[in-house]
């Protein structure tokens, strides 16, 4: 009984030392852009620990894509920046993993947007994996107030321009934003690894993550920076 009792727990320690190194190891690579204005641009990165939160300044406020990991970190950093809470004024959320809304309720006063084909993933209908359960939205949030989006939807915010893209794959519902036909914000689409792209980690279908990015293509390369929340802001062309 002893014998079978310390197998059982050895398989069961090797088990989450396996788990845990597969989770790992993608993160080791990740290498979000450093906090500041990229250049020639009115974006702004705030690095939120192996994230990136971006910024775009309007002339009526700023847009914010995804809300980080860290809620103390992001409201220490947007000092960096020189953002107010209060000057944020929409948010757009590429997806609901954790590490992407962790933020919200920084801004209560920010209207919230994300795909239509992601709400399944935030009121429990789907389950984002046998290991991570379902994804939820931070206490406060309503989920019953975020504006959905369709595919190729086209908002206006200031004298910015955004076409909403559907990029299933990474999550059921993830989203990428094109502001102005040439800066694309990729969420966890897709990583880039000197130059290539490849399928994210941690994807949910990987098969319908493949044909997506082989579907973006067009919109990739005309694109004059890629802004991934995980790899930095790239300058594709």
């Amino acid at each position: 009984m002893k014998k079978i009792i310390k197998k059982t727990a050895l398989i069961i320690v090797a088990s989450f030392i396996l788990l845990t190194g597969i989770n790992c190891f993608p993160m080791l690579t990740m290498k979000p852009a450093k906090t500041g204005q990229i250049e020639d641009t009115n974006i702004y990165a705030v690095k939120n620990g192996i994230s990136t939160v971006y910024f775009i300044k309007t002339g009526s406020g700023y847009i914010m894509i995804d809300a980080g990991s860290n809620l103390k970190k992001l409201e220490s950093s947007l000092k960096e920046v020189n953002i107010g809470i209060d000057d944020v004024k929409w948010i757009l959320l590429t997806h609901s993993d954790n590490d992407h809304v962790a933020g919200l309720t920084l801004f209560p006063n920010a209207e919230i947007y994300m795909s239509e084909d992601e709400f399944p993933m935030i009121n429990g209908a789907i389950k984002r994996s046998f290991l991570f359960g379902k994804n939820t939205m931070p206490e406060r949030i309503d989920i019953d107030s975020i504006t959905l989006l369709t595919d190729y939807e086209e908002l206006s915010f200031g004298e910015t321009e955004i076409k909403c893209i559907k990029a299933p794959g990474h999550t059921n519902g993830s989203m990428l934003y094109l502001a102005d036909g040439k800066y694309l914000f990729t969420g966890d689409a897709f990583r880039i690894n000197n130059g290539n792209i490849k399928v994210h980690p941690f994807t949910m279908d990987t098969k319908l993550a493949k044909l997506t990015i082989e579907q973006l293509y067009e919109t990739i390369h005309m694109s004059s920076i890629i802004l991934t929340s995980h790899y930095g802001a790239v300058i594709y062309k």
